[in-house]
């Protein structure tokens, strides 16, 4: 029987380790694994249990197999009638052997009934490949109405110098790729 629980501040090595997991799967990892587990699982003791990020884990008798985080991100407020938090689902995940039970979409089921009762407007998350299906089944579209700037080659997220943008306008308009 698969439980899915909250997870918490304990939880955060079992989530680093499927963490790694995870993005391995599809990534060769350029940080090696003794680093990225330390450093990660600080990050999540340091921020499960408290008011931006919640996690969950799915676990069969004895043995973690899935997870799901969950980032509430605030919005500057409005004055309309408009809901105040985004909801952002990450590390959706579900270890190889356990994949095709349903897992996923109870952890994802999870995930969106906490964001509907923190009342957020819409959640917004970014794919694999491999788990598009899953998220169609569960509403999800692709919006044409976000915009995203990725700086080329910056696997830390900064902006070095020297590096430039994976897509530079074009008189037209149009982005095209870089040279």
């Amino acid at each position: 029987m698969i439980t899915v629980r909250l997870a918490g501040p304990g939880d955060a090595t079992v989530l680093a380790e499927m963490r790694y997991a995870f993005r391995s799967e599809m990534v060769a990892p350029t940080e090696p694994e003794t680093h990225f587990l330390e450093r990660v699982t600080r990050w999540l003791a340091n921020r499960l249990g408290g008011e931006v990020w919640t996690g969950w884990i799915a676990c069969a008798p004895g043995e973690p197999v899935g997870l799901v985080l969950v980032q509430l991100v605030e919005k500057v407020p409005n004055p309309v009638p408009e809901a105040e938090n985004i909801g952002y689902v990450s590390s959706l995940y579900v270890r190889p052997r356990w994949r095709g039970r349903g897992i996923g979409g109870r952890l994802l089921t999870t995930a969106l009934d906490f964001c509907r009762q923190s009342g957020v407007d819409n959640v917004v998350l970014w794919p694999s490949p491999l788990s598009i299906p899953l998220y169609q089944r569960h509403g999800f579209r692709s919006a044409g109405e976000v915009m995203e700037l990725r700086w080329a080659g910056d696997q830390a997220g900064q902006n070095s110098p020297g590096l430039r943008p994976a897509a530079r306008p074009r008189s037209s308009g149009r982005a095209e790729a870089p040279r």
